[in-house]
């Protein structure tokens, strides 16, 4: 994953967490879309932009 691609999750992230849908599902068709989904760290990013949501 590349800077961009990063940022572009973020944006996905921040768009759809206020959403009464899930944005983790969001960001699991983001990733899809770019064919980074199967990258390691793309999982381990997309718990990390979460952890706010998650600890709270």
């Amino acid at each position: 994953m590349n800077y961009f691609e990063a940022v572009i999750l973020a944006i996905i992230e921040g768009l759809t967490e206020f959403l009464p849908v899930s944005s983790t599902g969001h960001m699991i068709i983001g990733s899809s879309f770019m064919g980074i989904a199967s990258d390691p760290f793309v999982k381990l990013f997309t718990v990390a932009i979460q952890l706010g949501a998650i600890l709270s």
